[in-house]
């Protein structure tokens, strides 16, 4: 569900997106003007669904009091979509939003220092640049590339050097099209091919900073390769739909489980900040329950949930969060991301001053650590 509806997300604006088919919810009076209705079906429907209004200090009875009187017969479409952004924006929660398809869309955003340091597409360039010249003065070879291509962008980066290898990915699935189960069987095929040539290196760092997420059997099936048993990973809570807004399903327990012919067996260091996010946030927070693994960087986005997308009468798209996640020892970090072991931020002066220091302290890290292999 994480996927399906990113990919709606990513889409909508190029072409119309496919229709989500979760339930909306309806008023008692539905003999009302379509602009109203759609307000209606919106509201009662997050009313039913969202799993954090109280975590996020969000009050949905004195939202419906403010912005209903501003919705009638004669509102326009424009004016209909400004109402919707202006009630959701104060949830600060990246899975809500407002597609009109193929005209615009709306996301309730939290805010993100790294985005804020580094808000164009060349800046970022600037910084991964800064990355990988980083792992060439400290003895990695030239980076090269695995996996199908998403927008222009290979699905993992990796560079080796005599003790260490490094790994980055900024999505967490293979093909946008598939089916996570076939998606993460994809994955293994890639990773039997990748990991022969990072188990050459005593010790790994993953970098998923900036990462937009996907799947979470893609973060099991990678998080696999690094234990010889089965690990308890997390639990996952649906809220009950309609019922009260601390009325949850029971939980699902999920396990990291063993991947590929031999694990993984050298320290791991996990490279993330505020803009690893969905998947990305689940698969730090798995990562996390493994113990020869250390969490570098800033604490990860702190959006968890599937997105339940469902369809409006006029047919925007609207997506929430209806679940709540916990780490093994059912501590829930919505809202404030995977907590790291060693906060290291990156601004805009580390273009100036030639080294990225995440990188720089991870590697410093790892040679705290015992080199040899476990």
């Amino acid at each position: 569900m994480k996927k399906a509806f990113l990919l709606a997300l990513l889409l909508c604006l190029m072409r119309p997106a496919a229709r989500a088919q979760n339930p909306v919810s309806y008023p008692a009076d539905t003999l009302i003007s379509k602009p109203e209705l759609n307000f209606e079906v919106l509201w009662h429907t997050f009313e039913d669904n969202y799993a954090f209004f109280q975590l996020r200090g969000i009050d949905w009875h004195q939202t419906y009091r403010r912005y209903r009187p501003r919705v009638s017969a004669r509102t326009s479409p424009d004016s209909l979509y400004a109402v919707f952004s202006a009630m959701l924006a104060p949830f600060q929660d990246n899975h809500i939003n407002v597609i009109m398809p193929g005209v615009k869309q709306f996301k309730s955003v939290k805010p993100s220092q790294f985005a804020q340091e580094f808000p164009t597409d060349s800046l970022r360039d600037r910084f991964w640049a800064l990355v990988d010249q980083t792992l060439a003065r400290q003895g990695f070879g030239p980076m090269q590339t695995l996996g199908p291509e998403f927008r222009g962008q290979p699905l993992f980066r990796y560079t080796v050097s005599p003790k260490v290898a490094y790994l980055r990915f900024n999505r967490c699935f293979v093909d946008p099209d598939a089916d996570n189960k076939v998606d993460a069987v994809a994955l293994g095929k890639l990773l039997d091919t990748l990991f022969p040539k990072l188990n050459k290196a005593q010790s790994l760092l993953i970098d998923v900073r900036d990462n937009i997420g996907g799947n979470d059997e893609f973060g099991f099936e990678l998080a696999g390769r690094f234990t010889g048993q089965k690990v308890k990973a997390m639990y996952k809570q649906t809220r009950k739909r309609g019922g009260g807004y601390e009325e949850l399903e029971a939980p699902e327990t999920w396990y990291i489980e063993p991947r590929g012919p031999v694990p993984y067996a050298g320290p791991v260091v996990l490279l993330t900040n505020d803009k690893t996010v969905s998947a990305g946030d689940v698969f730090a927070l798995i990562m996390k329950e493994l113990p020869r693994t250390q969490l570098i960087g800033e604490n990860t986005r702190g959006i968890y949930s599937d997105m339940y997308g469902f369809t409006l009468p006029n047919k925007w798209l609207i997506s929430l969060s209806n679940q709540r996640y916990y780490n093994a020892q059912k501590v829930c970090y919505e809202g404030t991301g995977t907590p790291v072991d060693v906060t290291v931020k990156n601004t805009r002066q580390d273009l100036t001053r030639g080294a990225d220091p995440v990188v720089t302290r991870a590697l410093a890290e790892l040679k705290k650590r015992p080199a040899t292999r476990y």
